[in-house]
């Protein structure tokens, strides 16, 4: 079984790994271990962990991840809120298509860490736009019948759940508290797109698929 080390920005997509990702994973013969990024430690062990700061914090965890010469490395980081100094992200911030603009950042990010075993992916526009792939599953769950034409307008306006913009007030996660302030991020957002699924997901979100896919064929590597 090929293994693959996944650099996640919070306890959320911690979650997510585990519970979905890592079985759907392990069917293709890929064994996926979310490591949750590190943001200070401490002279005496131990620190914090989750959410980004700058490149050089990414930096910094993903180079031990990429000294195991027998693993695959990924990330899965918001491209809402990524610190400006990661590479290529001016020019991912101009006008044109947010999949291809996603696509560029990636490829910048493997060539600042130059390994051939590492495969970047930054989720548009956040992490919780998964949870947008079926909102009969989100009316379901906070048992709110009105919360589905709500969230199937959301994505209809935008283009889908990928193309949720990343304003201040407008990114998924700012979207999702508004319509249910009951909304929590590690406990609700995990279960939602377990509840949906891969498939779903898979078919609603082409650069999560296009990533998908590639970690899929990990498990064909000799």
């Amino acid at each position: 079984m090929t293994r693959l080390l996944m650099l996640v920005e919070g306890q959320s997509e911690e979650i997510f790994v585990n519970q979905t990702l890592a079985p759907h994973l392990a069917a293709h013969g890929v064994y996926a271990e979310p490591i949750l990024l590190w943001t200070k430690r401490l002279p005496a062990g131990g620190g914090y962990r989750g959410g980004t700061s700058n490149w050089g914090q990414i930096r910094r965890n993903l180079l031990p991840l990429t000294r195991d010469s027998s693993a695959w490395v990924t990330t899965l980081l918001d491209f809402y809120g990524l610190p400006e100094d990661v590479p290529g992200y001016v020019e991912a911030m101009s006008p044109g298509n947010p999949h291809d603009r996603a696509t560029q950042l990636e490829t910048r990010m493997a060539l600042e860490i130059g390994h051939q075993r590492f495969i970047p992916f930054v989720a548009l526009h956040e992490f919780e736009a998964l949870v947008f792939c079926n909102a009969q599953v989100l009316a379901h769950h906070f048992d709110r019948a009105d919360l589905k034409e709500k969230v199937e307008q959301i994505v209809k306006m935008a283009g889908g759940p990928e193309l949720i913009n990343h304003g201040k007030e407008t990114h998924p996660k700012a979207r999702l508290q508004s319509l249910a302030s009951e909304y929590k991020e590690t406990s609700d957002g995990p279960t939602l797109i377990d509840k949906i699924g891969i498939p779903v997901i898979r078919a609603a979100c082409p650069h999560f698929a296009a990533w998908l896919e590639r970690l899929e064929a990990l498990g064909k590597e000799t």
